[in-house]
């Protein structure tokens, strides 16, 4: 994903109305939290933020287990949390307290930075539409890169390549996938 158009963040307001202080977080922690905010505004789910945020090998956790007792209290981390949270409040996967059942998914801070990133360039139609990576888009599919790849050169999936960096319509992949599952049933009903 571009995040070039993302500024770093200084602070940033939990659902909670608490401010959380960034400057302390590393400039790796901040782009991650950056790029977790713009996937959020695209759509992505609960389930996926969720695992995205539990991957040991983030910058947020500035070398500590996700599961380490003091990584909770990272800024960064509480954060990234907050993101997730949202976004399962937002799909209704978690049920809000009263305070948070009118709470915007994305915070008012964070809305016009991620506005100006969403966009992609439009020469495919993806101009602000939720995209995935190849990586994910394997995931969705059970396929291999090269099968992704050819599925956007043939047409079935609409996607763009930016230097080493695809970026697929998600809503292509799934309705790839749709129409793949179809033909594998429609094969298997044929005597």
């Amino acid at each position: 994903m571009d995040l070039t158009g993302l500024e770093l963040l200084d602070s940033y307001r939990l659902l909670s109305g608490v401010a959380v202080d960034l400057r302390s977080a590393s400039p790796a922690a901040r782009l991650y939290l950056a790029d977790l905010a713009l996937r959020l505004a695209q759509g992505q789910g609960y389930a996926e933020l969720l695992a995205r945020v539990l991957r040991p090998d983030i910058a947020i956790y500035d070398g500590l287990s996700p599961l380490a007792p003091a990584a909770h209290e990272l800024p960064a981390v509480r954060a990234a949390r907050d993101l997730v949270y949202r976004a399962g409040v937002a799909e209704g996967t978690i049920e809000p307290g009263p305070a948070e059942s009118a709470a915007s998914p994305l915070p008012a801070g964070l809305r016009p930075a991620v506005a100006g990133a969403v966009r992609v360039k439009d020469s495919a139609g993806l101009t602000t539409e939720a995209i995935v990576t190849v990586g994910e888009a394997m995931d969705l599919l059970g396929i291999t890169r090269q099968a992704v790849i050819n599925a956007v050169h043939v047409g079935r999936v609409r996607g763009e390549q930016h230097g080493k960096l695809w970026v697929l319509s998600r809503e292509d992949v799934l309705r790839y996938r749709m129409a793949r599952d179809d033909r594998r049933l429609t094969r298997s009903a044929e005597p």
